[in-house]
């Protein structure tokens, strides 16, 4: 279903959200130069009109046959016969428009449940803290989304890419992590997260969490020094042991790669530094590297990757390398 920003203004100003005056003004403005736009707040506002107060609670089934007894009492300056195809259409149209409407009005409410967005550029980490005092690290490429004030009973937080979590313990207030596909619980603990690649990673360091797997509903606790893997694409879920310091060194600016095959490594280092590398040669795929790159830039890092997997690195774009078989014999 495909939203409009002229649904979306409508919804916000029947629901009093409009950002500021001007916008408002604006928006009545397009009212009254635009029939098209004029006519769905209509109907948007025929529904609002017949919604029910927000203290009571959302009962869609009951709310649609109001607003349908409401529409079919409403007196009719105009007698029109109407069969009983076109009254069953009317009908279920008011449904649809009620049922629109109530998806708009939570789009927005949901939207702007976050009014902080950070986003960690390529090649950086990103420490954030947060309105409770938890500190939140990005790696390159990743984004938080939160609320400038956490409520009385509830903290909660998106995330995309890779982050370390250090939340600060409130036994009243849980704390809860939204991610791609999957929901983390927490009172107060250390943990790692990271849905950028094709099986998303939970890691924790100290504490306990409850991790909710958005599609299936499965919840599975971890302990410390435990980690939770499951593949988007097979659905396959795996809980080991691992190693924190090697997981979480990207917090300190060092890159620890342990024998892994070159193009396994790649995502790790593409993360890292914010650039694409790429295999010219499939048959480099599987050349097993390791090492731990501390404070390197880019330029040294590429001169110890020469020197150390024996290739050449050749640049594409600023932003873009292809790792070549070393010729220079």
């Amino acid at each position: 279903m495909k939203i409009s920003r002229e649904d979306i203004e409508s919804a916000r100003s029947l629901a009093g959200e409009m950002e500021s005056d001007q916008q408002l003004s604006m928006f009545q403005i397009k009212l009254l130069l635009d029939d098209e736009t004029n006519e769905d707040y209509q109907d948007y506002k025929l529904v609002w009109n017949c919604y029910p107060q927000s203290s009571l609670a959302l009962r869609k089934d009951k709310f649609a046959k109001r607003l349908k007894a409401q529409i079919d009492a409403k007196p009719q300056q105009k007698v029109v016969w109407l069969n009983t195809t076109v009254k069953t259409f009317l009908s279920v149209a008011a449904i649809v428009l009620l049922g629109l409407f109530i998806y708009i009005v939570s789009s927005v409410n949901d939207s702007s449940r976050y009014t902080n967005h950070i986003i960690a550029s390529h090649g950086e980490r990103k420490k954030i803290e947060l309105p409770d005092h938890s500190i939140i690290t990005l790696n390159s490429g990743a984004q938080l989304k939160y609320p400038e004030v956490f409520t009385q009973d509830s903290r909660e937080v998106w995330v995309e890419g890779e982050a370390y979590f250090d939340i600060t313990k409130d036994i009243n207030r849980p704390f809860k992590v939204n991610a791609n596909g999957f929901t983390i619980e927490v009172l107060g603990t250390k943990f790692n997260v990271n849905d950028s690649g094709e099986a998303n990673t939970v890691s924790l360091e100290s504490g306990k969490v409850q991790v909710t797997l958005k599609e299936s509903g499965d919840q599975i606790q971890l302990l410390p020094k435990e980690e939770l893997i499951w593949n988007n694409a097979t659905g396959e879920v795996v809980k080991r042991s691992f190693d924190v310091t090697e997981k979480m060194a990207w917090i300190d600016n060092i890159l620890v790669l342990n024998e892994l095959p070159l193009k396994k490594a790649l995502s790790q280092i593409n993360t890292f530094y914010g650039v694409e590398f790429v295999l010219k040669d499939s048959l480099m795929a599987n050349k097993v590297i390791s090492g731990a790159f501390e404070n390197q830039s880019l330029i040294d890092f590429i001169e110890t990757l020469e020197f150390i997997a024996d290739v050449k690195v050749h640049p594409v774009s600023d932003k873009k390398f292809s790792i070549a078989p070393n010729d220079e014999k």
